[in-house]
């Protein structure tokens, strides 16, 4: 393994990394169209990096961003590089890489809300290897377009109150939507 770096992909590049892993990675429901996340990066509000180890691709990070406050809106390890410790690596390259970040925010599938044992044991998974690699429980939980979320955050800058999560979060996702889009899709608790 060599050092790990994070660099910033062209659009086609982003497109790529969508269309060949981002669909196998991540269910239906939780993937954005392609176009929006073009737009949000051409308005300043979005950065899709590609997680390099040497020269290799070994994963990818998608982010939304307002100012200096981030979520995490798509990360994974490419398949047959899971389990290598390339997940917690990467993680810690983001929290090097953003270190002046205001907050930087991660959503992670609420098991409380799992629909079968199956999908509970990998919501449970997913929440222990954040935790295991320094992300923090916020205790704030979100329904965004249907989906349960657990709002954890990576602490780039300290951790912050859930009042503060919750102000972040609001204000991160009120940047791409619409009022009454968010109004009608966006539920924090």
């Amino acid at each position: 393994m060599h050092e790990l770096t994070l660099r910033r992909l062209t659009m086609e590049q982003a497109e790529q990394v969508y269309t060949r892993y981002m669909k196998q990675d991540f269910p239906r429901d939780e993937l954005k169209p392609f176009a929006m996340i073009r737009e949000a990066d051409a308005r300043g509000e979005y950065e899709c990096l590609g997680c390099y180890d040497g020269d290799l691709l070994c994963g990818y990070a998608y982010l939304v961003k307002l100012g200096r406050e981030y979520l995490l809106d798509y990360f994974a390890v490419l398949s047959d590089l899971r389990g290598s410790g390339y997940g917690s690596r990467i993680l810690q390259v983001l929290r090097e890489n953003y270190a002046d970040a205001a907050a930087m925010l991660i959503e992670s599938e609420n098991p409380d809300f799992a629909a079968d044992d199956d999908a509970l044991r990998e919501r449970q998974r997913r929440l222990r290897f954040y935790l295991h690699a320094g992300c923090l429980d916020t205790g704030v939980t979100a329904r965004v377009f249907g989906v349960e979320y657990r709002v954890l955050e990576l602490p780039v800058s300290g951790a912050h109150t859930p009042d503060e999560i919750r102000g972040v979060y609001m204000r991160l996702y009120k940047s791409f939507l619409s009022t009454p889009r968010y109004q009608r899709n966006i539920t924090l608790r």
